[in-house]
């Protein structure tokens, strides 16, 4: 890759370092006393949002190539999720009260979709790959770009959930901001988005995450599963010893393929899922 073309990969970050600033400094809640600490967990997240999104590209080109994924594959899928919450938060600037966004905020959260669908489409392109059976070669072979495969998922996992993670503890912040300056000036807290907001925040965008994650990981675990009982047949053994034989050497390489480890446990145990909850509920629940 040219010095140009790699400058040109790592220009989401510098612009989501500029917007990021630019939104900070442009915006209402300067004058606020909370302006200090609510600034560096946006900045933080627009800049994670570029990162996250090169990232994404480069685990796309890999997954593309390697396995001859092309763009037609996932874009379906992917505009149709991406289609949903979009819709919302542009048709949630038309609400009454309270609840109604502004088109900053719908701004600052479509940044947290953008910058994860490079990452989405990655995984999306190994649950293709996963079920149209395109990992071939020897048995041998088979194995190495399985366990490629899931290593990838984890990392993309990571990835998109600190994403989730950070624009949650943004729009924490945002709240208790909001908050503050009501009480400030006098004015009612219903004029604000309530504390639960952040909460409900949290947990659509885990949602999302687990959207893409989990039939990509489900289709893992079942190549996993068909591998080791093409390798390992019970059905085939008599004695007692080769059943056990068998039972044991099949049950280590479902364990090096992560099959049975169950994919809803990588979400309830995984950090990047459980953090932005976490971080909801800490906002919602713990005195200020």
């Amino acid at each position: 890759m040219t010095p140009v073309a790699r400058l040109t990969r790592l220009a989401p970050i510098g612009l989501g370092l500029a917007f990021g600033i630019y939104f900070v400094f442009t915006s209402p809640y300067r004058p606020a006393r909370l302006w200090p600490v609510w600034a560096p967990f946006v900045v933080a997240f627009t800049t994670t949002a570029g990162a996250v999104y090169v990232y994404g590209l480069n685990r796309w080109a890999r997954v593309s190539e390697e396995h001859k994924v092309r763009p037609s594959d996932v874009a379906g899928r992917i505009a149709a999720i991406i289609a949903v919450p979009l819709l919302v938060l542009i048709g949630s600037t038309q609400l009454p009260g309270s609840v109604r966004s502004s088109w900053r905020q719908v701004l600052l959260i479509s940044v947290l979709i953008l910058g994860g669908v490079p990452a989405a489409g990655a995984m999306e392109g190994i649950r293709h790959a996963a079920n149209s059976k395109l990992v071939s070669g020897t048995r041998g072979k088979q194995v190495v770009v399985l366990v490629g495969l899931r290593q990838l998922l984890q990392r993309l996992l990571a990835a998109v959930g600190s994403l989730v993670a950070l624009s949650t503890l943004a729009i924490g912040a945002s709240s208790t901001l909001e908050q503050s300056l009501a009480a400030g000036s006098g004015q009612s807290a219903a004029a604000t988005l309530p504390p639960q907001f952040v909460l409900v925040f949290g947990g659509a965008g885990s949602l999302l995450v687990a959207v893409f994650y989990v039939p990509a990981a489900g289709a893992l675990e079942r190549r996993g599963q068909s591998l080791s009982a093409e390798l390992f047949p019970l059905n085939e053994a008599n004695e007692a010893s080769a059943i056990l034989s068998l039972a044991e050497d099949r049950n280590k390489l479902e364990q090096l393929l992560g099959v049975g480890h169950g994919v809803f446990a990588d979400l309830q145990t995984g950090l990047a899922i459980l953090g932005p909850l976490l971080a909801s509920a800490a906002a919602v629940f713990l005195p200020r």
